[in-house]
């Protein structure tokens, strides 16, 4: 992108055009430390070149002075040859440089930006290479094509927020080792599907609100503390029923109905029938058996 040139007016009386010295690089301001030959002391120089070159002390500058005092940089007479970049360091046109650190057993090899700021790192030691982001977001972007990321060992992501979205699809997957079908999470547009050869579940406390819930398989085995279960309609088939409890307690305001084909009950100690009226009736015989009855 093309910088914005920033035009300083110059005074109306003919400038001073002169020789001079640089004797210090540039400071924050953009501006040299320059002495012509009949300066008693170093003096501030603008630079009015473009692109700005690299100046360094030693070097020889045209400069114009105008009536105000104000000077500026507007040529390069000499300069003195720039030094050969050492072997381990390497400097783009953009300012950017590569460069080797460390000691010889442990050599690094990292790329900065012309602000130094650290881009790539990769340790020799060890084979690991570090993409840093220091001042922005790292983005990798495959506009008609995929993105994979192979690894022999981990691959791990951690963040302030981690957010995977599929526009499809998501699925996830762990290989078996022995060639089996291992854990499988797919997510569709409308579907989850959760596969799994054992899956365990560990929570403090759940939730689940579901319109409609199904559950199938060949057994179930639960131990709970206590248990609450609130319905309005409550239906259940099965072939066997099998209870166990230490007491039985059921309060049913209306009607409580049995209908089986054969009803036997058994009872150790005493059993206890309480009504405001009774009826028993039996279509054929009626038999009462004990040692003693006792009627009224």
């Amino acid at each position: 992108m093309p910088r914005a040139a920033t035009i300083v007016p110059l005074h109306h009386i003919s400038p001073t055009i002169e020789p001079a010295v640089v004797k210090a690089p540039c400071d924050p301001e953009g501006c040299l430390r320059i002495r012509r030959a009949d300066d008693t002391a170093d003096r501030r120089a603008r630079m009015a070149l473009y692109p700005r070159p690299a100046m360094t002390p030693g070097d020889e500058v045209l400069t114009m002075t105008d009536a105000g005092g104000e000077t500026y940089i507007v040529g390069i007479l000499s300069c003195r040859p720039e030094d050969p970049q050492p072997a381990d360091k390497i400097r783009l046109s953009d300012g950017s440089v590569a460069r080797i650190e460390g000691a010889p057993d442990d050599e690094s090899l990292k790329l900065y930006t012309r602000e130094n700021e650290l881009l790539v790192d990769y340790r020799s030691q060890t084979g690991t290479v570090k993409i840093h982001a220091p001042s922005g977001n790292l983005e990798f972007a495959a506009d008609r094509g995929g993105i994979a990321f192979h690894a022999a060992r981990d691959i791990r992501m951690d963040g302030h927020r981690v957010a995977l979205n599929g526009r499809h699809d998501l699925h996830m997957g762990v290989q078996d080792p022995n060639g089996g079908a291992g854990p499988t999470l797919s997510m569709k547009t409308r579907k989850m599907a959760l596969a799994a050869p054992v899956l365990d579940l560990t929570a403090r406390r759940a939730q689940l609100f579901l319109q409609e819930t199904r559950i199938a398989g060949k057994k179930m085995i639960g131990r709970v503390g206590d248990v609450r279960f609130i319905a309005r309609k409550i239906e259940s088939a099965a072939d066997t029923v099998m209870a166990r409890a230490r007491n039985v307690y059921r309060t049913i305001s209306e009607l409580s109905q049995l209908k089986a084909g054969r009803q036997r009950t058994l009872i150790e100690k005493t059993s206890h029938m309480k009504a405001r009226k009774t009826i028993m009736k039996s279509d054929q015989d009626f038999k009462v058996k004990a040692e003693k009855i006792h009627l009224g």
